[in-house]
C-alpha cells in the first residue's frame, strides 16, 4: 500500500473522531508546552543575568566582610590600602542602612538606602537621569545630600524631575542631587529604589564607622584573578578574618553559581512537567486500542480482502504518529505564546530552540513507543475470528 493511502485511512480515522483525538492529544499539548514555558523562563532569566553581569563588567570583584563586632570591620584607612594593592584601578565601598524616605505625606517603603562614595556610579554602570553624582567634598565636609532611584522620585514626588529637592531621611532633611535613570535589577539590588548617601554621612544613621562591603574594578579582565587573590590575603593576613568571615567573588563566578541553580531548578521543573507527557502517550496508546476494538470487522474485511498485515500496522502506526505529531506542534505553538505572554507578568522568556526540536522528537518517540502495540495487534487479527465479532 502506497504511504499516501495509508495517511490518507490515518486522518480519515482521525477526522471521523474529532473530539476523542483531540482531547487524547490535549495531554501531549500540555505536556510539551509546560517543558517548554519553564524551560524558556530559566533560559530568559540566565540571559537576563548574564547581560546584567555584561553590563556591569567582568573586571568587577564584590568583597563582602561579615563581621558581628563593627571594630572587626573595614575602616576607611582600610579601604586606602586596599586601592594601593597592586591591579585595582578603582575600589568604591558600600554600606547598608536603615531608614525611612519620606516627603510630606509620602512614605517609601521600599527604599534601599547605602552609603558610598563618588565611585559607585561608575563601578555599578549607573547612568544619571538629572542632576549630578555625589562628590568627594560632600564626603569630606558629610554634606547631607542623596542621589535616588527613578523608583523612589515617584514614590515620593510622583515626577523624576527632583534634582534640587529635599526629602526626609531619619527625621533629618537631604538634598537630592541627582536621579537614576531607570535600570532595574542588578546583582540582588533594584536599583531603582536606590538611596545613595556619602559614606561620611552615613554616621548620622549608624555610629559605626565600618564598612561592610565593597567593589573593585581590576585593571583588566586578566588581572581579575590577581586581584582577587591580593584582595583575600588582605583580610586574611592584614585583617586577621578567616575565610568565613569574608566572601570576595567575580561577577563570572555569580553568573556561574546563579546559572547553576537556574539550570537545575528548570531541569527539574521540565522534569515533573515531562511526566505529563508520558501520560499523554498512556492516552494515545488507550485511544489506538479503544480504536482497534472498534474496528475490528473493519480489519477483519480488508484482510480478507488481502490487505497485508503490514499495511494494517503501518496505517494504526500512522495514526498514532499523526496524533503525536499534531499534538507537538500545538504544544510548541501553546508553549511560545504561553512563553511571550509570561513576559506581560514580568517573566523573562527566550525560545529554547533545542528544547523545540526535542519535543518535536519526543513526540515522534511517544507515537512510536505508545502507538506500536495496538498497531501490532490490530495486524495481527485473525480475519475469520474479526468477522465472527
Amino acid at each position: 500500500m502506497r504511504l499516501s493511502t495509508i495517511l490518507k485511512y490515518a486522518s480519515a480515522s482521525l477526522l471521523s473522531n474529532k473530539l476523542r483525538s483531540l482531547l487524547t492529544m490535549l495531554g501531549l499539548i500540555i505536556g510539551i508546552a509546560s517543558v517548554i514555558l519553564l524551560v524558556g523562563i530559566g533560559q530568559g532569566a540566565n540571559q537576563s543575568v548574564s547581560q546584567k553581569m555584561d553590563a556591569l563588567g567582568g573586571d568587577i570583584l564584590t568583597a563582602s566582610v561579615y563581621a558581628e563586632n563593627p571594630n572587626d570591620g573595614l575602616k576607611s584607612p582600610d579601604l586606602g590600602e586596599l586601592k594601593k594593592l597592586p591591579g585595582i584601578q578603582t575600589l568604591a565601598p558600600f554600606k547598608f542602612l536603615s531608614a525611612k524616605a519620606y516627603f510630606e505625606k509620602n512614605t517609601s517603603k521600599r527604599s534601599i538606602l547605602a552609603g558610598t562614595d563618588d565611585q559607585y556610579l561608575g563601578l555599578r554602570n549607573l547612568k544619571l537621569q538629572s542632576g549630578r553624582n555625589l562628590s568627594i567634598i560632600d564626603l569630606e565636609e558629610k554634606s547631607k545630600v542623596c542621589v535616588i532611584g527613578a523608583g523612589i522620585a515617584l514614590d515620593l514626588f510622583h515626577t523624576t524631575r527632583v534634582a534640587g529637592s529635599r526629602l526626609k531621611l531619619g527625621g533629618d532633611d537631604y538634598k537630592i542631587v541627582g536621579v537614576l535613570e531607570r535600570q532595574g535589577e542588578s546583582l540582588g539590588v533594584n536599583t531603582d529604589n536606590l538611596i545613595l548617601v556619602p559614606l561620611t554621612t552615613s554616621r548620622y544613621f549608624d555610629l559605626g564607622d565600618d564598612v561592610g562591603s565593597f567593589y573593585v574594578k581590576a585593571e583588566n579582565k586578566e588581572q581579575i584573578s590577581k586581584v582577587k587573590s591580593a584582595v583575600s590575603a588582605y583580610l586574611t593576613i592584614k585583617k586577621g578574618l578567616p575565610p568565613t568571615m569574608y566572601s570576595v567573588s567575580s561577577q563570572d563566578e555569580m553568573l556561574s553559581a546563579g546559572s547553576d541553580i537556574s539550570g537545575s531548578l528548570s531541569q527539574l521543573l521540565a522534569g515533573i512537567a515531562g511526566i505529563s507527557l508520558i501520560v499523554g502517550g498512556i492516552g494515545v496508546m488507550n485511544v489506538m486500542l479503544v480504536s482497534v476494538s472498534e474496528r475490528v470487522q473493519e480489519i477483519g474485511i480488508r484482510k480478507a480482502l488481502g490487505t497485508k498485515r503490514r499495511d494494517i500496522l503501518a496505517q494504526f502506526l500512522a495514526e498514532a504518529l499523526s496524533m503525536s505529531l499534531l499534538g507537538g506542534v500545538f504544544g510548541v505553538g501553546a508553549g511560545i505564546a504561553a512563553g511571550f505572554l509570561s513576559t506581560l507578568l514580568g517573566f523573562q522568556f527566550a525560545v529554547p530552540a533545542l528544547m523545540v526540536l526535542v519535543s518535536f522528537g519526543a513526540s515522534t518517540l511517544i507515537g512510536l513507543a505508545f502507538g506500536i502495540f495496538p498497531a501490532y495487534r490490530a495486524s495481527n487479527l485473525n480475519p475469520i475470528e474479526a468477522l465472527r465479532r
